[in-house]
C-alpha cells in the first residue's frame, strides 16, 4: 500500500496505510523530506487505518519534528488504534508530539496557536 497525500489550505495531510512498517517508513521519510524542503511544514499523520507500526515506523514520524519546528509547523498525530497508541506512549513519543482524535480536529489545531 501506499502513502495517500492531501492539502487543507497550508496543512499536508498523510494518510498511513494498515502497517507502517520498513517498505512505507521509508516512502514516509521520503514524502516528510520533501515537504520540509517544499516549506510545507505542517503536517498531520494520519493513523486512523494503521493497525501496526515498528520502530522504523516512528523513526520516520520523528525523523522531521526538529525541521517542521524549527520552520514554524510541526507533525501531528491523528486517530490512533489502540495498537498504535500504547506504542507511542510506551516510547514517550506521545509527550513530544501531539495526538488527536481524528484529522480534522488535528487539522483545527494548527489554527489555535
Amino acid at each position: 500500500m501506499e502513502l495517500i497525500q492531501r492539502q487543507e489550505k497550508d496543512i499536508t495531510i498523510i494518510d498511513i496505510p494498515h502497517r507502517l512498517t520498513t517498505e512505507t517508513s521509508d516512502a514516509l521519510k521520503k514524502l516528510l523530506k520533501e515537504l520540509v524542503e517544499k516549506n510545507q511544514n505542517k503536517i498531520v499523520v494520519n493513523l486512523a487505518e494503521t493497525a501496526y507500526m515498528d520502530s522504523s515506523g516512528l523513526g520516520a514520524i520523528v525523523s522531521k519534528i526538529a525541521a517542521t519546528r524549527a520552520s514554524d509547523g510541526d507533525i501531528r498525530l491523528a486517530e490512533p488504534k489502540e495498537y498504535v497508541l500504547n506504542l507511542l506512549e510506551l516510547t514517550h513519543i506521545d509527550q513530544i508530539i501531539k495526538i488527536y482524535d481524528n484529522a480534522d480536529t488535528a487539522v483545527q489545531s494548527f489554527g489555535k496557536e
